[in-house]
């Protein structure tokens, strides 16, 4: 017996491998990659927030900005730190369990980066409320084993994220600071504080340490600050490799770019030093956009505050400062690799915490 197979099967036959094909394209997409090539080139949304829940408002309108994110339908979200306000009580274990059971009431992943009220503060710096007091590094080292034990982020579904610590070494506990590529962006997470990033001088900002405790902190500092331009060179170079359309950024502390909060002194925000002057030098030879996410000093801003060595402002560079404390909204980026600037923000006012 012979069988004739005409053209018009056969096209339909290839329609249906093709459709199949795209499906498991898309899972892919969905799924994510930590530095294994680009997920889509199309036009998606990120949910963008931080520094909550502060106080008992906070927590009582926490859920309204979850439940907010999750109908949005966003591809994912980025906590940019701060699980809770200094003197809310201490930075117990509690915490940290209860904040990863509230992301992972989004439908979609979420990326966290730990902040200043998470752990460098936790020396007691806000008070008798934070009793007892923890050491900022074992606490640090708590949440990592909590937070970044796996290769995996946090949310119902998740994302595969490259960690700093994979590549062992001097990087071996830096498993904090992670990287992810989706839509043709290079995603990047870093720990990178306020309180001037955990570099302590005597009598500013409420330091009350002795010298021993301020020089173990500060060298605390130097060598996180070493593994974070090291990433943030490295991804920078992957993102020119891989033909990357933007770098995101994500980390805790304001930078108090060209010292905006006119401080009294740089004691306040020479911690910031050398990872803003790598940024700047990434952001001038990256050949696309690039936006830098942050939270800690409370309310939305979009600027460009970064200059270029002639002193005009660097034209591919974005801030962001999401919502925190009292207001509890967030920001919702969208990126379209079709679009010359790549990314675009949009606060997201939830109606519930209005008023």
């Amino acid at each position: 017996m012979s069988f004739r197979i005409s053209r018009r099967r056969i096209a339909a036959a290839l329609a249906v491998l093709a459709g199949t094909i795209a499906l498991v394209a898309y899972a892919g997409v969905a799924q994510g990659s930590g530095q294994g090539g680009h997920n889509g080139n199309g036009r998606f949304t990120v949910g963008l927030f931080g520094d909550m829940p502060y106080s008992a408002q906070g927590r009582a309108e926490y859920p309204n900005l979850l439940q907010d994110i999750n109908a949005n339908h966003v591809a994912f979200s980025v906590f940019d730190g701060d699980l809770k306000a200094g003197g809310d009580g201490p930075c117990s274990d509690s915490l940290y369990t209860t904040s990863i059971a509230n992301f992972n009431t989004l439908d979609r992943p979420l990326v966290w980066v730990p902040g200043d009220n998470d752990w460098t503060d936790c020396w007691g710096r806000y008070g008798p409320s934070q009793q007892p007091f923890f050491d900022p590094e074992e606490r640090l080292a708590r949440e990592r084993q909590l937070f970044d034990s796996t290769d995996q982020s946090l949310g119902q579904r998740t994302l595969t994220l490259d960690r700093e610590s994979y590549e062992g070494g001097q990087w071996a506990q830096y498993s904090e600071n992670v990287r992810w590529t989706y839509g043709n962006v290079v995603f990047i997470g870093l720990n990178v504080q306020g309180s001037n990033d955990n570099y302590p001088h005597a009598g500013v900002d409420g330091e009350t340490r002795g010298a021993a405790e301020i020089a173990r902190q500060r060298a605390e500092h130097d060598a996180r600050e070493a593994a974070n331009v090291h990433w943030l060179d490295e991804s920078f170079a992957y993102a020119t490799q891989i033909g990357a359309r933007g770098v995101l950024v994500d980390w805790q502390g304001d930078p108090d770019f060209n010292n905006e909060y006119k401080l009294p002194s740089p004691d306040y925000y020479d911690g910031f030093t050398q990872i803003v002057s790598a940024l700047r030098a990434d952001t001038i030879a990256f050949p696309g956009q690039v936006a830098l996410i942050h939270g800690d000093s409370h309310y939305f801003k979009l600027d460009k505050p970064l200059n270029s060595p002639s002193g005009k402002v660097l034209a591919n560079f974005t801030r962001v400062e999401t919502f925190g404390a009292t207001n509890n909204h967030w920001v919702k980026a969208t990126i379209d690799p079709s679009d010359p600037n790549v990314f675009s923000f949009e606060p997201q006012m939830v109606a519930a915490n209005i008023g």
